[in-house]
């Protein structure tokens, strides 16, 4: 997954992962103002997350399949202003929209459509609501 990466990137990622159990890839786009409150457990395999993004711990974000390559068509990507609740997992080539809140424990494997608060497994949406940018 790393072999293409130049060397302090991968340093970086390891060391991340040992210090705070933080896995974040190297090829991820991330924007201002992303919240980690917790990192044990998380894992950002996603090719772009928005700005004003908080990620509790115990998250996952990537393919559904195995993915050594680490092809973006495979992963999700993530808009601004979202919250991703503690141990969600989003999942395949999918796209969180704007201003979306993905409760505690969901699967969510479809993509999710701006100003939408969903939960469950899978994932289905519970409110539809205008939410300013925190």
């Amino acid at each position: 997954m790393l072999k293409r990466i130049p060397v302090m990137p991968k340093l970086l990622t390891y060391l991340n992962i040992v210090i705070f159990g933080l896995e974040v890839s190297p090829r991820c786009e991330i924007g201002p103002g992303i919240f980690f409150p917790h990192t044990s457990g998380t894992v950002v395999g996603a090719p772009r997350i928005g700005s004003n993004v908080t990620i509790f711990h115990g998250v996952t974000l990537g393919a559904k399949e195995l993915d050594q390559e680490f092809n973006p068509a495979l992963r999700p990507t993530v808009g601004n202003n979202v919250v991703l609740g503690t141990g969600c997992k989003v999942l395949g080539g999918i796209s969180v929209g704007y201003n979306v809140t993905v409760g505690a424990n969901s699967v969510v494997v479809k993509s999710i459509r701006p100003n939408r608060t969903v939960a469950g497994i899978p994932a289905r949406e519970i409110t539809s609501t205008a939410r300013g940018s925190r």
